[in-house]
């Protein structure tokens, strides 16, 4: 398998940053062997120690004879890395701020998880948004040969700001559609209902319940892939690995993900990044712990105030909260590997 950074245009003697779990309780300063793509390399134990089953982040860059460039360690709880949870703007790089099935970790009467719950829509818009990404999941970044691909702070264009209004408006069309194409009710407790219409009624019966199916399929889908999109551009940023399903890529290689690499000429990918098989099943088998798992994830509700009614989901919300820090930690499109 080929060492590569999927958010960057580095070649391969460029650092790729290892994900490696502490095999042991060890002190600061320890080291031990980790293997990485057939590769043995050592491993220093950080500032402050480790525990057992702990992660944190190694750089090192693959040379011919396979040795490792010795780099600052970059663990997941160090300051530098906004993944210690111990303040207000920390947002965790590595792994999830907390696990998917902590819906209700606030309360069931907390703002985003009753978003998530009763108008699932509304959330989605608000991590876009957060996130700078338009209606379509494109991420609006800023792009020339002066610019850094991989620091999503640098000079952007403005359309994600338009994001949130855009995705009400397809919901209020999608209302609005569903209630001037009615279909006829039929009696439940009959079971000739059916039988009992006109010829002329059976048709219109028919047109209608098509004209329902196919939009509510194409609202779904259009709320799916956006979902899909969303989070993997979460893992993307904040460079979380998978951990889960990656036994259905069939020889694929996980890191390409099963649209491929992302980039702009991908059309499977709007969002320009890697969609992992674990991104599309939490999005299928369980969408509520998903979106609540993201608002959550960028922002600390302990210490911050969620609303419903604004276009983050969260007050008091700066442009470039959710990308503060990443460039100066693991870093935007990192590669881990566990």
């Amino acid at each position: 398998m080929t060492v590569k950074d999927y958010g960057s245009s580095s070649q391969s003697t460029q650092p790729t940053n290892v994900q490696v779990i502490a095999p042991a309780t060890l002190n600061a300063g320890y080291t031990f062997d980790a293997v990485y793509e057939g590769n043995t390399f050592t491993v220093t134990v950080p500032d402050g120690g480790v525990v057992k089953g702990q992660r944190f982040i190694v750089p090192f860059i693959p040379t011919a004879e396979a040795t490792i460039m010795e780099a600052s360690l970059l663990p997941l709880n160090s300051p530098n890395t906004r993944g210690n949870g111990m303040g207000e703007d920390s947002i965790p790089t590595g792994v999830w701020r907390d696990s998917l099935c902590d819906c209700c970790k606030f309360g069931p009467c907390h703002p985003s998880f009753l978003t998530a719950l009763c108008c699932r829509p509304i959330i989605i818009a608000q991590l876009l948004t957060r996130m700078k990404m338009t209606w379509l999941a494109q991420r609006t970044r800023f792009r020339n040969s002066n610019t850094n691909l991989s620091d999503s702070r640098t000079e952007i264009d403005q359309r994600w700001r338009s994001t949130f209004r855009n995705i009400i408006l397809v919901l209020v069309f999608y209302s609005v559609l569903m209630m001037v194409v009615p279909t006829p009710l039929l009696d439940p407790t009959n079971p000739n209902a059916y039988d009992e219409l006109s010829d002329a009624e059976k048709k219109t019966y028919f047109i209608n319940s098509s004209i329902h199916s196919a939009l509510s399929a194409l609202f779904g889908f259009y709320f799916f892939y956006l979902m899909v999109q969303l989070r993997a551009t979460f893992r993307h940023v904040y460079s979380i690995p998978e951990e889960n399903c990656l036994c259905l890529y069939c020889g694929v290689n996980p890191r390409d993900g099963i649209c491929g690499s992302g980039g702009d000429g991908n059309r499977l990918c709007s969002a320009g990044v890697p969609v992992g098989v674990e991104d599309v099943c939490c999005v299928m088998f369980c969408p509520l712990c998903t979106t609540s798992q993201m608002a959550r994830h960028t922002v600390d509700y302990e210490y911050r105030s969620a609303t419903c009614c604004n276009s983050v989901g969260v007050t008091k919300y700066m442009d470039d909260e959710a990308y503060e820090g990443i460039e100066n930690g693991v870093g935007e499109g990192s590669v881990l590997v566990v």
